[in-house]
């Protein structure tokens, strides 16, 4: 799992790189227009129905109840195929009017028809990924979503081009643009903006489709020879119960994500055009904006910067949902010294990973947006500060993500709606208050992120001590890795500036990843945050047999 979210990331990153360069910032707006509407819905359907069904077939799985875990599987295709089909429903319906009236970008329809179908193809996706988790199997989930990355890069890339080169073609030699007069080149590239973003989200339509092919060749071969059954409404009730408390702390927090990239959206709209002219002086020498595109145009940056600011949690998120089912386990064993050592390890992993992703981050920012928009110039410029920025506060929205599935993984999902509603609330105030009333603007987001996912991690490893009663090790598995990070990154600093004069930005950014992750590995083997035994004892694990499940 960790692997494949590394491989996954990567795609995802080098993907979006050349997809601005056909599409643009502007474009970048659109597309991410698009998710904002369809992610609220899918958070909750993803962050709710997979995990509850990986949580009920580990905790049956654990009594050796397999003709119970025979009967959820039968019956969450059905409970999966109705939760995909109402969501998508309901997100045509709000289509035009999140469109039209809140972002205020008609154009943005076509690329939000093009992604909606995505989600019910996702949410049955959703159903096979969560009962494979649930049985400790995680190659379909893995094997699953870099099927979807790859056919996203390649047919979503391929359609953008088509449609970029064949409706410049069509200016070219007409002035105009889908048989609309265009006045000139500015004003015909706002009109391809909107069209070739919609082309390049139905490659990741049509990713989520054969991903989900996958998944049935997938189950159809690999059943885990569990016994014939019917479906139940008795264990559909069970899912959609179980599910519902996952539903509504994922709604909460999909409601506020929605606020809070709302919020950034039309302030941006309100933001007078001379500030945004000077704020982006320097990108807008490298490119051609008019006008009315101009604060679609920073969100689109706002977006390039969120890619490099997900791509480390992205990564770490598999460490969070592989802990629900063997935390779930050990939980409902009630083996007390095992959820200890599983919950401090996987803590500790995952500030590791975070804060040296961060770290390599926040050194080679501008060797690697440089190199990756080379043919958008514009955007290394605009970003990179906000960036660096984001890379220094990347340890706390990894640790977030795996704080709240250490509280789904104990059956108190309930217990995150509170905190993902406090820090939902001062994402959006902070927001309000440091982008209308200073000229922070996209320096705001960072800042309010920062704040509010703090909190939460604080609130929901106060709800997993209270209920386990365990001694969490929080300075040593989590602080501890966050403050070498920071000596590490003063060092290499220091360093790079005394001696590196290196002209080619490739080999700049490799030599300074492999300086910074050599540095910091140093420090946390010296300070025992990791050691040599750990290795071994991974490379020279078995895979514990089914019939043995329930000791994990």
């Amino acid at each position: 799992m960790l692997l494949s979210g590394i491989a996954v990331k990567l795609i995802s990153a080098v993907y979006k790189i050349p997809l601005t360069s056909y599409i643009g910032a502007v474009g970048r707006g659109y597309f991410a227009y698009a998710y904002n509407l369809v992610m609220p819905v899918h958070i909750v359907t993803m962050g709710a129905f997979p995990v509850a069904l990986s949580k009920l077939v580990s905790s049956y799985a654990a009594k050796n109840d397999f003709e119970s875990v025979a009967k959820l599987k039968k019956s969450s295709t059905k409970v999966f195929f109705l939760v995909g089909s109402v969501s998508t429903l309901i997100l045509t319906a709000c289509a035009f009017v999140y469109n039209y009236y809140i972002v205020k970008a008609p154009q943005g329809i076509y690329t939000s028809l093009a992604l909606i179908p995505a989600v019910l193809l996702s949410c049955m996706s959703g159903g096979i990924r969560g009962y494979y988790e649930g049985m400790l199997d995680m190659k379909p989930t893995s094997i699953s979503q870099l099927i979807e990355a790859l056919v996203k890069m390649i047919f979503g890339l391929l359609f953008a081009k088509l449609v970029c080169v064949g409706l410049m073609n069509e200016y070219e030699s007409s002035n105009t643009v889908l048989g609309h007069l265009a006045e000139n080149e500015q004003t015909a590239l706002s009109m391809i903006y909107p069209v070739s973003s919609a082309a390049a989200m139905l490659g990741v339509t049509l990713g989520a489709a054969l991903s989900l092919c996958f998944l049935w060749t997938y189950s159809a071969f690999f059943k885990n020879n569990l016994p014939s059954v019917k479906a139940s409404k008795q264990y559909s009730r069970e899912i959609l119960r179980f599910a519902f408390p996952i539903m509504v702390s994922s709604g909460v927090q999909s409601v506020f994500q929605f606020l809070d990239s709302s919020s950034i959206q039309i302030l941006l709209d309100k933001t007078p055009l001379p500030m945004l002219k000077s704020e982006f002086s320097d990108a807008l020498k490298l490119t051609a904006v008019i006008d009315s595109d101009l604060s679609t145009y920073a969100y689109g940056l706002h977006s390039c910067a969120l890619d490099f600011k997900n791509l480390i949690p992205g990564v770490t998120m598999a460490l969070g949902v592989c802990a629900v089912p063997v935390i779930s386990r050990a939980f409902d064993n009630s083996d007390k010294e095992r959820l200890e050592t599983l919950a401090s390890s996987i803590l500790k992993y995952t500030a590791i990973l975070s804060s040296l992703g961060g770290l390599a981050l926040f050194l080679c920012s501008n060797d690697i947006l440089s190199f990756l928009y080379s043919s958008s110039p514009d955007v290394s410029p605009a970003i990179d500060k906000i960036v660096k920025a984001y890379a220094v506060s990347v340890p706390v929205y990894s640790i977030a993500g795996t704080a709240v599935f250490f509280v789904q993984a104990i059956g108190m999902p309930q217990k995150s709606i509170l905190p993902y509603a406090i820090c939902g609330v001062m994402r959006v105030a902070l927001n309000y208050i440091l982008m209308s009333k200073t000229s922070l603007l996209l320096f705001a987001p960072v800042i309010s992120g920062a704040v509010g996912y703090l909190v939460l991690v604080l609130l929901n490893l106060r709800v997993f001590k209270a209920k386990t009663a365990l001694r969490l090790r929080l300075f040593s598995c989590v602080a501890a890795p966050i403050l070498l990070a920071f000596v590490a990154g003063f060092v290499c600093n220091y360093a790079f500036e005394a001696a590196f004069i290196i002209q080619n930005g490739v080999v700049s950014c490799l030599t300074k990843c492999v300086f910074c992750s050599i540095i910091y590995l140093i420090l946390c083997f010296l300070c025992r945050l990791l050691k040599f035994s750990d290795f071994f004892r991974y490379f020279n694990h078995k895979k514990i047999p089914e019939t043995l499940a329930n000791t994990d």
